[in-house]
């Protein structure tokens, strides 16, 4: 890690020097080339959607798919990589973007069902293929996803894996790409439309998912102020009380974080609701213009089966993403 000034205290001019601070080792110019890839390919798909599909893909997609992509920006070419090693709320930010922030926009921006829409069969046959494999559907799992997760996070924190991956700089980079990986794993089936493994989970179960993973947040956040750091991290690279600083801007953000995915999955249910709702009624309403009377039964997975009086019937099915 690159010796680098002492930040002044926290302020306004100590978040300039980070953010105005550019990072230009061989990784960081790689991610920026990666990132500014990702940028075009999606850009280039929304095209085609209206192109080819002419449909029109929605701008707040977009739009997240860019604050994931500022996310990673933020985490690998500012001076947030520079200054991680001196300061440890600087640090904590980085992992912040990494594992919260990137991850739940980029799900959001709903990047494979862009693709799908704009793949010829083929190739949406073998994604589909894959994305359905027993690899990803383990991986996927949100036992798995999380225990690799939060298992990386605390060895990371508080088994000494800071002072192991920090002197080496590919391994720190590694381990970063980790937690990007893994932090898409676990919020990608929360606030996500794509399909990936083999089910979508109903709104209620995403809920729970992100909201069980949260405590984990907490309990670092804790470990680090009880004294946990005195171990793990300080007074051997930090100090003591920038430790304690950084767990508390962890305990806030991550919380702040898993918030605004958990209030997305909320808002897309109720929208979710809304449709199926305006879809019964004028399934309805267009079933009842024809006369008769209806019997109208509850059927599997939320839809409804309306058997009219000489017997035919008309499934109306829940509505999907």
């Amino acid at each position: 890690m690159p010796t680098v000034p002492h930040l002044p205290p926290f302020g306004v001019k100590s978040v300039w020097i980070v953010l105005s601070t550019l990072s230009t080792g061989p990784w960081a110019i790689f991610t920026f080339v990666t990132e500014l890839g990702a940028a075009a390919w999606y850009a280039r798909r929304v095209r085609l959607l209206a192109e080819l599909r002419k449909r029109r893909w929605p701008a707040r997609r977009s739009v997240f798919f860019a604050l994931g992509i500022l996310s990673c920006m933020l985490a690998w070419q500012t001076g947030v990589p520079l200054y991680a090693g001196s300061v440890f709320t600087v640090h904590v930010i980085q992992h912040l973007a990494l594992m919260l922030a990137a991850p739940i926009c980029f799900a959001l921006s709903a990047p494979l069902t862009l693709a799908m829409q704009t793949m010829e069969r083929d190739r949406k046959t073998r994604t589909i293929r894959f994305l359905r494999s027993r690899p990803v559907h383990f991986l996927t799992n949100p036992v798995i996803a999380g225990a690799f997760n939060y298992g990386i996070m605390y060895w990371f924190f508080l088994d000494k894996g800071i002072a192991i991956a920090m002197p080496r700089p590919d391994l720190m980079d590694f381990v970063n790409v980790c937690f990007l990986f893994f932090g898409s794993l676990v919020w990608w089936p929360v606030s996500s439309i794509d399909y990936i493994g083999r089910r979508r989970y109903p709104y209620a179960a995403r809920i729970g998912i992100a909201m069980a993973g949260m405590p984990f947040d907490s309990f670092l956040a804790i470990a680090l102020l009880g004294g946990a750091a005195k171990q793990s991290i300080a007074p051997g690279m930090y100090s003591l009380a920038s430790v304690e600083a950084g767990a508390s801007v962890f305990w806030i953000m991550a919380g702040f974080l898993s918030g605004l995915g958990i209030l997305s999955t909320i808002l897309r249910w109720i929208r979710h609701e809304e449709r199926s709702a305006r879809r019964y009624d004028g399934k309805l309403a267009e079933l009842k213009v024809q006369g008769n009377e209806l019997d109208i039964r509850r059927g599997e997975e939320g839809g409804f089966v309306v058997v009219g009086p000489d017997g035919r019937f008309v499934i109306v099915g829940p509505e999907t993403d």
